[in-house]
């Protein structure tokens, strides 16, 4: 008994026993010892020696997570009660000091700097030892960098050589190098040390870590660090990439070790970061801005140090996602810079949006708006950042400006080459073979000057130069030479960026390809196949985009790719491997941002399936988007599905075939308009034989009816008895039968059948709004002798194949929602009426109305139908809506369902204006009627252009009764529908209900405006 009362009072004693011994003590051991000890020194019971012992125990804890400075305050203020009694303590001096070095280099306080530069030259001179003059240099390095001491940075590095010459271990070896770079590395900025010094000094680190000897691994770590953000710093200025291999395998040593202090680990990845960020690699971004992320939220700096250390995450941020080609990601971080504290980076935030504008200008192609772009960026550019430096050389370069970066460096000579690319474009623009021979031959010798460790830098310097290459041998195919450089330099260019996740590999890959096809000994199939994953990166920058408009716009460079590659294919006929690469390469570019809200349904069950379920269940709980704003989730993802998923691959052509025996079809065809320089084509993929090519000379995209989306539904019928704009119509018909169908008509007469030929059509680009199966030779329409329907992509057929037709068990019909449309609501009494009479009739629905009904669960196999007005842009795809009561549904919303939890659909359709009508890009294909079919829905029907509010209303009805009266499907039912309403003598129409009769009508317009999509 009497043991247990005494215990307690010598727990201290017993710690500093165990502590002096060298023991391992834990942590209720420690936190005993500074109980009992408190007790006894604020009771007054405590001496001198209890008040050491306790000040050395709070110091001891606070160093174990230094979470905050708590017992770091407690520590210093028993030892300034040792130093109030002994001043010349050396001991007490050194451990106090040491501790209000730290809180100063937090608190910025003059007073704690300026107390711990005194306390350690006390401690210099009692002790004269290696710890004592490194804390004594260490103490005025922090007053150096707070502005404190204008001659700081020479008397930290004078006293660290004292420490050095000290005799100090392996480990105080490493915290003295560690604190001696930063001090030279600061000295080198302010152009008080050479590069020399630096380098030897660096060297001396380096040395350290290759025999670090006893030194303890978090000491190693984090000289480590230091040494990789010193090759961070000096790289820009001095343009080269000293051993950047080193510093990547020295900061990869020490990546999976367990520091005590999440700070350090923090620090360290936040140098691996920065080393990938400056050196262009595709390294671990990820962990290092969430690791930058969480010193800037650190309450260990001042406040100053935290919004340096926010304004540099931004750029890190900004650096990951143009790497990684996350267009939101990107605008966000640019904004973040721009509404910062730092002066510099708004300047650089305001000069990185007018880039961003200038690559857009130069993507649609107006180079003179890209200029000027251009210049404003390089005004915009602030003149005292150092992240601006690089960026100001290439604006300079570009803008035919002087370049502030001294012209040794690969700075220098990237700048110059990529200010290089515009005049490249501007000769093979003009066939200027003269210029195109000396810009190729000043761009390659200045790519060969930027070290591979620049990849950032290198990779557009090679594009320009091979590309200069590429269009020298186009035009003098007698140029083997140029022909071997060019595939040289892009083969070497494709190297650097590693593979389709590289935001520049569609045009690296292409221009690649390009060169394979020149020369003495072209090679075709490999030039299709750098073609080919050049469509594979432009999928997945659509599919790493977090939205629909984003998707949209890492898409807009499809088109022009597409149109090369598929030329290379059709060139290329005599192969029969090309006939399956010119499918594949059809449909790699449609419908990106479709497939996009499609794949991102569906990416939780394929993590699960390729082994990822930690990944696939953050998808879950995110919707894909992340748990922080740091957390990339969706490129991690990517990443780990790797290039060869089918999340990437278009299908081939026996995948397509299984698609069209599973929909007992004959044949899926590509209709692909002709160009300045290729004639059409339609690319027929039979359910059985080989790929086949058919040339369609006339089958030109300007022909398209681009101009009927801008009508209202209740298109009125002229005086004459036709509607406005008919004659119009009956010439695209005509037309349309002369360049396609007719030839189309032709082939499938050839199969013998004995029955109409079952075609889905894909129609790319304008020609998407063709009524194809409205083609006439004067005597009959397509529809008479074919059954068509519409494809978006062989894709997104093959998706919709494999569900099985469901007769609706539920249905919501919604009728003339904005109270203008009578026989809108006439149709959507009688659907409801006559078919569908256990469904939901909503006259006044919302949006919120459908989505909830939607998505409310049990439902079986439903029915939407939608009779109402919709709008489209051709211009603005992603504004189409549809006009409710209360507000319209727009196609982002209906596909930012799609991207969570899908739509629940078996059929619907869409009685209202334009809703299949896609806008101008080239074969994005987004509209209503897509939103819905990439949303899930198995089948959809829906309008090319404006539509009659009567006629539209009988076809409707039409289409209802042969769908559930008759059974027909659905694409039967609308050609059975669609004929009735081109002949009623010849194909009778169903009785139809007294209020959907009325006198005229909108002709074949009216009927030929619909289609059917889907299954």
């Amino acid at each position: 008994m009497a043991e247990n009362r005494t215990a307690p009072d010598d727990a201290l004693q017993r710690w500093w026993e165990r502590v002096a011994a060298g023991d391992t003590v834990y942590r209720a051991a420690l936190d005993a010892a500074i109980e009992q000890g408190r007790r006894r020194v604020d009771g007054g019971a405590g001496g001198d020696l209890e008040e050491r012992q306790l000040a050395i125990a709070y110091q001891d804890r606070w160093e174990r997570d230094r979470a905050g400075f708590d017992d770091a305050d407690r520590a210093i203020a028993l030892w300034r009660r040792v130093l109030g009694r002994q001043p010349d303590d050396g001991y007490a001096a050194l451990l106090c000091g040491r501790l209000l070095a730290f809180r100063a280099e937090r608190t910025r306080d003059p007073g704690d700097m300026a107390e711990a530069v005194r306390l350690a030259d006390v401690a210099t001179r009692a002790i004269d030892d290696a710890d004592s003059w490194y804390v004594s240099g260490w103490a005025h390095l922090v007053r150096a960098f707070s502005g404190g001491q204008p001659d700081g940075l020479d008397e930290a590095l004078s006293r660290f050589g004292t420490a050095l010459r000290r005799g100090p271990d392996d480990n105080q070896r490493c915290v003295i190098a560690r604190d001696q770079l930063r001090a030279s590395f600061s000295r080198y900025g302010l152009g008080r040390l050479s590069r020399a010094e630096l380098r030897d000094l660096v060297e001396r680190g380096h040395a350290l870590l290759d025999a670090p000897g006893d030194a303890d691994v978090p000491n190693q770590a984090l000289l480590a660090g230091t040494l990789a953000m010193i090759e961070i710093g000096t790289a820009a200025p001095e343009g080269r990439a000293h051993d950047f291999a080193r510093c990547r395998a020295l900061l990869a040593r020490y990546r999976d070790v367990e520091l005590p202090d999440p700070h350090l680990r923090a620090e360290l990845d936040g140098a691996q970061a920065q080393l990938d960020h400056f050196a262009g690699t595709g390294g671990d971004l990820d962990r290092g801005v969430a690791a930058v992320g969480r010193l800037a939220a650190s309450d260990r700096f001042s406040p100053e140090h935290r919004e340096t250390i926010a304004a540099h995450l931004a750029l890190m941020r900004t650096g990951r996602a143009a790497e990684e080609g996350d267009l939101a990601a990107l605008d966000t971080a640019i904004e973040q810079l721009r509404t910062g504290p730092d002066q510099a980076a708004r300047g650089l935030a305001a000069a990185l949006t007018s880039v961003r504008e200038a690559g857009r200008l130069a993507e649609a192609g107006d180079e003179t708006a890209a200029a000027a772009a251009l210049a404003r960026a390089r005004q915009e550019l602030p003149g005292d950042h150092p992240a601006a430096e690089m960026l100001g050389a290439m604006l300079a370069d570009l803008t035919g400006g002087r370049s502030p970066v001294s012209d040794d460096t690969p700075v220098a000579a990237a700048a110059r080459v990529t200010g290089l690319s515009a005049e490249v474009r501007a000769a093979a623009g003009r066939g200027d073979l003269a210029t195109l021979r000396r810009l190729a031959a000043t761009a390659g010798p200045l790519a060969d000057l930027i070290p591979d460790d620049f990849p950032m830098l290198k990779i557009p310097a090679l594009s320009t130069a091979g590309t200069a290459e590429v269009e020298v041998a186009r035009r003098d195919p007698a140029d083997h030479a140029a022909a071997a450089r060019a595939t040289a330099r892009l083969a070497a260019a494709c190297a650097l960026a590693g593979g389709p996740h590289h935001a520049l590999w569609p045009q690296l890959a292409v221009a690649h390809g390009h060169a394979l096809r020149l020369g003495h000994r072209p090679d075709p199939a490999r030039s299709r196949e750098a073609g080919r994953s050049a469509l594979v990166a432009l999928t997945w920058q659509a599919l790493v985009q977090a939205d629909t408009g984003r998707a949209l716009e890492a898409a807009t460079a499809a088109g022009r790719h597409v149109r090369t590659v598929a030329a290379w294919c059709a060139e290329d006929a005599g192969d029969p491997a090309a006939g399956d690469d010119l499918v594949a390469v059809l449909d790699a570019g449609r419908g990106l941002a479709l497939n996009a809200a499609t794949a991102s349904r569906s990416m939780p069950e394929r993590l699960a399936a390729a082994g990822h379920p930690g990944l696939a269940e953050a998808w879950r709980a995110t919707g894909g988007t992340g748990g922080t704003p740091d957390d990339n989730l969706r490129v991690r993802a990517l990443h780990a599905l790797t290039a060869g998923s089918d999340v990437f691959t278009a299908p081939g052509p026996d995948e397509i075939r299984r698609a069209l025996t599973a929909a007992g079809a004959d044949a899926l065809v590509y209709l692909v308009p002709a160009d300045d320089t290729r004639p059409g084509m339609a690319v027929v993929v039979p359910v059985a034989g080989r790929v086949r090519v058919l040339p369609l000379p006339g089958l030109r995209a300007g022909r398209a009816p681009t101009g009927w989306t801008r009508a209202a539904r209740d298109l009125a019928p002229a005086t004459d008895g036709r509607t406005a704009g008919e004659h119009d119509f009956d010439e695209v018909c005509r037309w349309a039968w002369s360049a396609a169908m007719g030839p189309l008509t032709e082939l499938t007469d050839g199969w013998h059948l004995r029955r109409p030929a079952r075609l889905v059509l894909v129609p790319t680009g304008a020609l998407g709004l063709v009524p194809w199966h409205a083609a006439s030779d004067g005597r009959h329409y397509a529809i008479e002798r074919l059954v068509l329907s519409y494809g978006v992509s062989a894709r997104m057929f093959c998706a919709s194949a494999g569900r099985p037709l469901r007769s609706p068990r539920s249905a919501l019909i919604v009728g003339n929602p904005g109270g203008d449309l009578p026989h809108a609501a006439a149709e959507a009494r009688a659907v409801h009426r006559d078919f569908h009479p256990a469904g939901t009739l909503m006259p006044r629905a919302t949006a919120d109305d459908v989505l909830r009904w939607i998505a409310e669960p049990g439902r079986g196999p439903s029915l939407l139908h939608l009779a109402c007005h919709g709008y489209v842009d051709r211009d603005r795809p992603a504004d189409a809506r549809l006009a409710l009561t209360g507000g319209d549904l727009p196609v982002l919303r209906l596909l930012a369902d799609a991207r969570s939890a899908g739509l629940g659909l078996d059929r619907v359709v869409l009685s209202a204006c334009s809703t299949g009508a896609a806008g101008s890009l080239h074969d994005e294909a987004i509209s209503l009627a897509t939103a819905f079919l990439a949303g899930g829905a198995h089948t959809v029907f829906g309008s090319l252009w404006a539509v009659p509010d009567a006629d539209t209303a009988r076809l409707m009805y039409a289409l209802h009764h042969h769908l559930t009266v008759r059974g027909e499907p659905p694409a039967d039912a609308l050609r059975l529908a669609q004929l009735a309403m081109l002949d009623p003598a010849r194909w009778p129409l169903p009785d139809l209900p007294p209020e959907l009769w009325t006198n005229g009508g909108a002709g074949p317009r009216g009927w030929a405006a619909f289609v059917h999509m889907g299954r």
